[in-house]
């Protein structure tokens, strides 16, 4: 209990002993006593209901806290780049006939795997037909003629070696003729060749091993120049081994090496991480999207993947030098500056800094920093510069 005490209480004080120095003195101890109580009593009265009174209060010093403080770190920043990219057959082609022609019959339809050189269609064109027939007719002729006249020249030259037995006008022109007709057979294979060769295109084949994932046409099309050419026949993809591809921003193009192991996820497996290989660079960066396009070979040997998924490629960037670090809630921003409070021999230091990449609660500083410096662990806008402050390492 607080006792206090006004102007009134020590007029009635006064009173008091004015009225006891006039008692008995047989009464005195006891009166004494007596009004000693009254006094106070009065007092306490008095003091609670004066709104003017003035109360002293004798309080206890309060400690100081310590603010926590944490080191700098330096380190050499790596973490995960989450882009989207899109998976593509490796191989892929849209199969169209070289020949105008009619399909006579199909071999292969969607989703049928093929191998590399099967017969996919087969096409028909009565008159490359009858071009083959007739090179091969004039190609039989030619040589037919070659082997006579051949034979003919050899016949003289034989006799000739008696003398006067050929004159050397019939000599010259048996060698003439069997000349002439060894260049008609040339002539005749070479036409034979390209008839059989354009004979050829009307068997259509696969050029690797894939899957057929289109068909457009069906038999008795008519296909070629002056047909459904803005169709193909077939479109063939390869499954097996894939192609992931997405594009790089500039700033971490060269976090991206040859060679590196890069993991995606697709939506149709969730939860699921696939790998593969960075195998191409492109090697410019493209001015309208300020990116690089990357491919990455992925395999695919049970054929989960398929074309045309997107992906969530994860990929790992690193920077060239180390970086420094520090708490997220070490960094102070305001309206006007952006900084962190080092403690230097026991006083506040405001830094200027710039804010980077954040991983783990840490976030990455650029300014008059190094690695080492202590800095306090939660910031305060109430701190001024040159500040003592009391402080201690927190506990990480």
């Amino acid at each position: 209990m607080r006792l206090q005490y006004t102007t009134k209480q020590a007029d009635f004080s006064i009173y008091l002993l004015a009225f006891q120095t006039g008692m008995n003195t047989a009464h005195s101890f006891f009166q004494s006593i007596l009004g000693a109580c009254l006094l106070t009593s009065v007092s306490f009265l008095a003091s609670c209901g004066n709104g003017d009174t003035k109360e002293v209060v004798t309080e206890a010093p309060v400690k100081e806290m310590p603010y926590d403080v944490v080191p700098v770190t330096g380190a050499q920043p790596t973490r995960s780049l989450s882009l989207p990219g899109e998976l593509d057959s490796y191989y892929q082609t849209d199969i169209y006939p070289r020949v105008s022609s009619y399909i006579k019959r199909l071999h292969a339809d969607i989703g049928d795997p093929v191998r590399a050189g099967q017969l996919l269609a087969e096409l028909e064109a009565p008159e490359l037909t009858s071009a083959l027939s007739e090179a091969s007719s004039q190609l039989k002729a030619s040589q037919a003629s070659y082997s006579s006249s051949r034979a003919a020249y050899h016949r003289l030259l034989v006799t000739s070696r008696t003398a006067g037995a050929v004159s050397p006008l019939n000599l010259e022109q048996a060698h003439a003729k069997a000349l002439s007709d060894s260049l008609l057979v040339a002539a005749g294979r070479a036409h034979y060749e390209a008839a059989s060769q354009m004979a050829g295109y009307l068997r259509i084949t696969a050029p690797f091993a894939g899957v057929v994932t289109e068909r457009n046409l069906a038999p008795g099309a008519f296909v070629g120049p002056g047909g459904q050419t803005a169709l193909p026949i077939f479109k063939i993809r390869q499954l097996n081994r894939l192609r992931l591809r997405l594009a790089v921003p500039e700033a971490y193009v060269g976090s991206i090496h040859l060679h590196d192991s890069v993991g995606f996820m697709v939506r149709t497996f969730p939860g699921e991480t696939f790998t593969g290989i960075i195998n191409r660079l492109a090697n410019s960066v493209r001015p309208e999207t300020r990116s690089e396009q990357i491919e990455i070979d992925v395999p695919n040997p049970k054929n989960r993947l398929r074309p045309g998924m997107f992906a969530t490629v994860s990929l790992p960037v690193t920077a060239a030098k180390s970086s420094l670090f520090v708490p997220r809630s070490s960094v102070v921003s305001t309206a006007e500056r952006t900084y962190v409070i080092r403690i230097v021999n026991g006083r506040a230091d405001l830094v200027d800094v710039q804010k980077g990449d954040e991983s783990g609660g840490q976030i990455q500083v650029f300014g008059s920093l190094k690695a080492g410096d202590v800095v306090l662990k939660a910031g305060n806008e109430e701190i001024t510069n040159e500040e003592p402050l009391q402080v201690e390492l927190a506990s990480r």
